[in-house]
């Protein structure tokens, strides 16, 4: 009997994430939900169906799939992987693609799938997306996790982007030098992830592309982040490409009281890099009473 316990036990955590999807079957994984305002939208499941619901919101052009490598380490949670507007399988109208719409549309996503409150999860875009749904809408939010995140974007990044962004071609070669350098990582992260992820990024709409850019340069969340009451947990590389050491002055001030996190010689996307390490600094946070 103790040795079939303890077999149990040991299987559990694969029994739990049985229905994460591989690299391959990511796209037919996607279920579809509607929004009141219209908005068909697609999400990915997994984790725990009894377990703490967890929103999980990608970066500029990712999508569900960029929280496949983390999501096997957050296996006790119910995972709901959204893909944000004009991303991913999601409805990709001419406007509007700031902050305040994209959270607009998480909150809604979460009344369509009957779900009052989450602890939520955001990296970049994701992130300040998360903070604004956190400070509009406080009772859908519970604890909240900002990965590679700003209060406004750096000039150099901006430039870079509007140098890029407004010229792309209507369809882009995914192995262009923009695309991998868009995907740039310092260190390694596996290519059966990290090649499809740059494809679907690559066929993302040009109104997502230049609604997202124009919304982030619009953004200053140095008048949000004050409204954002709930616990925060702040993660970022060192290594990041976009949001470099200054901006993290201003996102350390906005947030005073958030717990801060740094990962010398990992960049914006440390979660793929490392998602083991990311998921054990995130669970304790978020299982805190």
């Amino acid at each position: 009997m103790i040795r079939l316990a303890t077999l149990a036990l040991c299987l559990l955590p694969f029994a739990a994430l049985a229905d994460l999807p591989t690299q391959e079957t990511w796209p037919e994984a996607r279920q579809t939900l509607t929004t009141a305002d219209g908005l068909a939208m697609t999400y990915v499941e997994a984790g725990d169906p009894a377990g703490p619901p967890t929103l999980l919101l990608h970066g500029y052009t990712d999508n569900s799939r960029s929280w496949s490598l983390l999501a096997p380490h957050l296996s006790n949670r119910r995972l709901i992987m959204l893909d944000l507007r004009g991303h991913g399988g999601t409805a990709a109208p001419a406007c509007c693609y700031g902050p305040d719409s994209l959270a607009h549309d998480v909150a809604q996503a979460m009344d369509a799938l009957g779900l009052p409150q989450a602890d939520v999860i955001g990296h970049s875009m994701g992130s300040v997306t998360a903070a604004t749904l956190a400070a509009w809408h406080p009772e859908k939010v519970r604890r909240l996790v900002l990965i590679s995140t700003a209060v406004e974007m750096p000039a150099a990044a901006t430039d870079w982007l509007w140098a890029n962004v407004p010229g792309l071609p209507d369809t882009i070669d995914p192995q262009s030098q923009f695309m991998l350098d868009w995907y740039w990582n310092p260190n390694p992260v596996p290519a059966e992830f990290i090649d499809r992820e740059r494809a679907e990024s690559a066929a993302t709409p040009r109104a997502a592309w230049m609604g997202v850019l124009q919304g982030l340069t619009a953004m200053d969340l140095g008048k949000v982040a004050p409204k954002v009451n709930q616990p925060v947990l702040i993660l970022w590389g060192d290594q990041d490409g976009f949001f470099d050491a200054t901006s993290q002055e201003a996102v350390r001030a906005a947030y005073p009281k958030a717990e801060y996190q740094a990962y010398p010689g990992y960049g914006h996307n440390m979660f793929w890099e490392i998602p083991d390490q990311v998921a054990a600094r995130i669970l304790p946070f978020l299982d805190a009473p």
